[in-house]
């Protein structure tokens, strides 16, 4: 059974990066094939969205202090639970510019798209790697056996126009965070439920 996922993520989603380390790692169970689609987008936007703003609106940390402290503690915990390396280069408020690194993965397909999303999320997280840098970019690209000349291509603002758009239809089809994978237009939001998934994917097989 030929199985596609999409499969939505943002690098600057700690839960997006477990979730890729957790389907490298395999033994989830999943039947053999699966082939997970990528579809990067931009949190930010999802987030304008969420409150009523314009998708490029300045950001806006709608966290209170609670639960931003826990978000920082389980991020260290589920990093050791899943045992996926994690030490990032940067330190809350400080943030990330992963819109180039994103650019460049919308422009990719494939296997290619895959190697270069996994390139991208280990130096975020703990290859401590500026994934804005053109030359970290396209080294990513080439280790994933693309051409590294894609780099320049999506320093065009259309590119990342163009990714704003399907951000926005994304939200409008009910991606409202990151990871999100959606089979057979059911949606399973978060690292934790690629169990959960593998399960509906192995019973509707079985069924089959």
């Amino acid at each position: 059974m030929t199985v596609q996922i999409e499969t939505y993520y943002d690098f600057r989603s700690p839960y997006a990066y477990f979730a890729d380390f957790r389907i490298r790692k395999a033994g989830l169970g999943f039947p053999a094939g699966v082939e997970w689609v990528g579809r990067p987008i931009f949190i930010d936007v999802i987030l304008n969205l969420q409150s009523g703003r314009e998708p490029w609106a300045p950001y806006v940390d709608t966290l209170i202090p609670p639960k931003r402290a826990y978000l920082m503690a389980d991020i260290r915990r589920m990093a050791r639970f899943y045992g996926a390396p994690l030490k990032p280069s940067w330190k809350w408020p400080n943030r990330p510019n992963q819109i180039p690194a994103l650019c460049v993965a919308s422009l990719l397909s494939g296997a290619v798209e895959q190697a270069f999303r996994s390139a991208v999320f280990d130096g975020l997280w703990h290859e401590q790697r500026d994934i804005s840098d053109p030359m970290v970019l396209r080294e990513a690209v080439a280790r994933a056996g693309g051409d590294p000349e894609i780099v320049q291509q999506a320093g065009d603002p259309g590119v990342r126009d163009a990714l704003t758009q399907r951000t926005v239809d994304a939200y409008a089809s009910g991606v409202f965070g990151t990871p999100t994978f959606v089979w057979n237009r059911e949606i399973f939001f978060g690292a934790d439920r690629l169990d959960v998934l593998a399960w509906k994917v192995n019973r509707e097989a079985a069924e089959r």
